[in-house]
């Protein structure tokens, strides 16, 4: 009998085994079996990483967590031209490789490529939708980060920011950004800049550490 694994893409050839035994669960035991704790444990600290990130989920119940998290990884499968789909899916693939930090380095670089083709394709889908391709941008970034890629986490930041300059965490990204590709001295000129955006925006709480130090 195949699974949904089995016929899916390559986009499923290398996912960790924690991820692999969720999507088996779905397609073949589901409908037999209830997820050990274990499994559920897993899928909701994965699913509550990939949040973090910005992925697009829906509300999720802790007893319900493998279901959750199985369906928003084959989301795309089921509706190829969902933008939303192919966003959390390389948000995952991303999660995956920083999560599976001790798999060969291979491994993990091509999860993060497939991150990237997944990200812009949500981009392709709905190139209009700016707060799905802020989200789109921001993942390439961190993804273009791992891969000591910095001038291309420049630009992904950068993009990210023209479409919504009101964001102090946008500038921070970006700022960060510009440390890591070596340009200092532009970098400390945009935590001026994402200051000031951060006090007009109220001084968000969230931020209020990382602008304790300035006034």
């Amino acid at each position: 009998m195949s699974t949904v694994i089995e016929m899916e893409s390559r986009f499923f050839e290398d996912v960790p085994t924690e991820v692999r035994d969720v999507l088996s669960w779905f397609s073949v035991e589901q409908p037999q079996a209830a997820p050990s704790d274990q499994l559920r444990d897993f899928a909701g600290r994965f699913l509550a990483a990939m949040h973090d990130d910005g992925a697009v989920l829906p509300e999720m119940r802790k007893e319900l967590t493998p279901q959750t998290l199985a369906l928003v990884l084959l989301h795309h499968v089921r509706s190829p031209k969902s933008a939303g789909a192919w966003l959390n899916l390389g948000l995952a693939l991303r999660r995956m490789a920083l999560y599976r930090t001790q798999d060969p380095e291979h491994v993990n670089r091509r999860r993060l490529i497939l991150a990237l083709e997944a990200l812009d394709r949500a981009i392709q889908l709905d190139p209009d939708n700016t707060s799905k391709n802020i989200r789109a941008w921001t993942g390439e970034s961190f993804v273009y980060h791992a891969l000591g890629l910095f001038e291309n986490e420049v630009q992904c930041c950068f993009r990210a920011l023209e479409a919504d300059r009101s964001d102090p965490k946008l500038w921070l990204l970006y700022g960060f950004a510009l440390r890591s590709a070596g340009r200092k001295g532009e970098a400390l000129s945009v935590m001026d800049d994402a200051y000031q955006v951060y006090v007009a925006a109220g001084e968000p709480e969230e931020l209020r550490s990382v602008f304790a130090g300035i006034r």
